[in-house]
Parts: structure tokens; C-alpha cells; sequence
């Protein structure tokens, strides 16, 4: 997968530039494989207490464009990735993915709340699904500060050793 370093948007290993801003395409740290929704999911247990969290989604195209607050839970948590529930993935005119291609993802800005501090991780969700009221969403870690990937990465320490994997497919 390849990635536009000026504007953020995924493109298929084929493409060279970005159709918006005409831009080089870079290699991006993720594969096209990692998005599939028809995927098995790996198996990370559970977290014994889910992390509740608050989620804003930016439109990729008008980052002024935001969701208001969506409440939530992390059920699962990895180095790349966390499975979170949500009671919606649209508010307004924001869905949660944009659409279900690999070059047009909404980013999503979420405020986790670990037992000891609350984090700030960007992102996207690579999937969703109807569980139930709710929905199940895979996030794709994108970004956090250094103080907040440490924050999390000791986190991630604290749980079963299985839990700390990558959730690399999300």
C-alpha cells in the first residue's frame, strides 16, 4: 500500500502519485492485506476490563468537517490496532470509514482512558460490523506522541502476555 506524504490518503501498491495533489507516493507501513473485513480476526483475548474511550471522526477531505463526540469502549488492544464498540459509526454526514476503498479513509482521533492516564491515538477503522445495539470496529493505529505510545506500549506490558501482540489485520 502507498501513502500520500502531504495530504495522508492510501492508494493501491500501483498507483505512483496522488490523484488529489499529484504528490509522489510513498510506501506505507501497512499492507492493503491488513484491511480486508473478510479476514480472520487474530486471536487477542479480550482485555478483562475494557477501556473507555471517546471517538471524533474528521472528514479525510475537510479536516475541519468533525463528528461530535461517540462514546465507546476498547475490547481489545495491540501495538497497531484496537477493536472498539461503538453504539454508531455515523453522525451528520461522517461515517466512520468515508467509503470502502483503501484510498478514501475518515481519520478518527480517539481519547483512550488507561488505568493510570488517558491517550490521544489517530487513526482509522479498517472495518466495522453490527454486534448486536452496537458496533465492533477495528482501528489501525496511525499516530500517537512519543508520550503517549509509551503511555500505551507499558500498558500493553501489564496485559497477558497474547494481548500485547499486534493486532496487525485489526
Amino acid at each position: 500500500m502507498k501513502e500520500c506524504p502531504e495530504c495522508h490518503r492510501f492508494y493501491p501498491d500501483a498507483n505512483r502519485f496522488c490523484s488529489v495533489d499529484g504528490t509522489k507516493l510513498e510506501e506505507s507501513l501497512q499492507s492493503t492485506a491488513d484491511l480486508g473485513d473478510k479476514k480472520e480476526h487474530p486471536s487477542v483475548p479480550p482485555l478483562a476490563e475494557p477501556l473507555p474511550m471517546r471517538l471524533t471522526i474528521i472528514d479525510q477531505g475537510d479536516e475541519g468537517n468533525r463528528s461530535r463526540i461517540i462514546r465507546g469502549l476498547v475490547l481489545e488492544a495491540g501495538s497497531q490496532g484496537m477493536r472498539i464498540q461503538t453504539g454508531t459509526i455515523e453522525t451528520g454526514e461522517l461515517n466512520i470509514i468515508r467509503d470502502h476503498t483503501v484510498a478514501f479513509k475518515n481519520k478518527l482521533e480517539l481519547e483512550v482512558d488507561l488505568p493510570n492516564r488517558s491517550i490521544k491515538v489517530t487513526g482509522f477503522a479498517a472495518w466495522y460490523k453490527p454486534d448486536g445495539t452496537n458496533w465492533t470496529v477495528g482501528v489501525y493505529i496511525r499516530d500517537l506522541s512519543a508520550a503517549d505510545r509509551k503511555a500505551y506500549d507499558e500498558y500493553l506490558k501489564t496485559l497477558p502476555s497474547s494481548s500485547g501482540k499486534a493486532l496487525s489485520n485489526v
